[in-house]
């Protein structure tokens, strides 16, 4: 099992049988749950959908969301997913289920080949992928293809070798543009150019529910010390641990680089944090703002705030 191939669910059919189990907040037999989520009377019972349905059992169980209890052949929420109360929690399954996906033991030997079982396929992905400016174009298909092979060369070198390939084939990037904007790790481009699913490496999202779970309203967090939160929280960003893992280098440990930079920045913008800078400050964060490129804004604080808007 794989999250970037085909035999993987797709992140929104995961939603699909979490919410089911939520709603009714007790285990259910596996065929009256297919039943719920692929309806006879919406969906005829053929192979596609009930392909569908066994690859959103797969994904949940092989990232420990559900349990299967093979005696009584019935479904229940496990690990994380328990800690969700409704059905109507769409935000806190996001962060669940990227907690799941991040999770340490499932990404063991991260760097150490290009073994793609379990979410080291999605993980490495996203890694590469958020080493990106988001200020600059979109990054489609063909594009991420052209970065990574060797005949261009240009982002090969940040990678370990024995990691490559990391899109062997299309269909990878198109699972991937499935999964990282449901993470909130990218979002579309406002004005795509076309070509094969074009992405942004916008981790705003993901930051801005990270945040909200580290600390409350009101709190002033030392800017670095708020950096290396983040960077645990995601460990896929540049200077995080499944980051490292895989050979990218890091920005540095009081360095935001471009794409955290850029959601701090926006987080700033929309009002929910505040980016306060003291010039007392012996150690300040340094952010990358594209409107001033060639010196980086300094940052002693965040305080996190309730946005009036975005």
């Amino acid at each position: 099992m794989t999250l970037l191939n085909v035999e993987a669910a797709l992140p929104s059919q995961t939603w699909a049988l979490v919410r089911l189990l939520l709603s009714l907040k007790k285990s259910i037999p596996l065929d009256d749950a297919e039943a719920f989520v692929s309806p006879p009377s919406v969906v005829p019972p053929d192979k596609k959908s009930a392909s569908a349905f066994r690859a959103a059992v797969s994904t949940l169980r092989m990232l420990g969301l559900i349990h299967v209890d093979g005696d009584r052949n019935e479904l229940s929420l496990a690990g994380r997913a328990t800690t969700l109360d409704s059905c109507d929690e769409l935000v806190a399954y996001t962060t669940v289920l990227r907690n799941a996906v991040f999770d340490a033991d499932l990404n063991s030997d991260l760097g150490a080949n290009d073994s793609f079982v379990g979410p080291r396929d999605l993980t490495r992905a996203l890694a590469w992928f958020l080493t990106h400016d988001p200020t600059e174009p979109a990054i489609d298909g063909v594009e991420a293809e052209h970065l990574i092979d060797a005949r261009d060369g240009k982002d090969r070198g940040s990678l370990k070798p024995e990691v490559l390939p990391l899109f062997p084939n299309r269909t990878r990037w198109i699972r991937l543009n499935h999964w990282a904007p449901f993470l909130g790790l990218a979002a579309a481009p406002l004005f795509p150019r076309g070509g094969s699913a074009p992405m942004l490496p916008d981790c705003t999202a993901a930051v801005r529910q990270t945040v909200a779970e580290q600390w409350p309203l009101g709190r002033r967090v030392n800017a670095v010390e708020a950096l290396r939160a983040i960077r645990s929280a995601l460990p896929v960003l540049p200077g995080g641990a499944h980051s490292l893992a895989i050979g990218i280098v890091s920005p540095g440990e009081n360095v935001a680089g471009p794409t955290l930079s850029f959601a701090l920045l926006r987080g700033h913008d929309e009002g929910w944090l505040r980016l306060d800078h003291d010039d007392d400050a012996p150690h300040p964060l340094r952010v990358y703002d594209a409107d001033r490129p060639t010196s980086a804004r300094t940052i002693s604080d965040i305080t996190i705030l309730e946005a009036a808007h975005g």
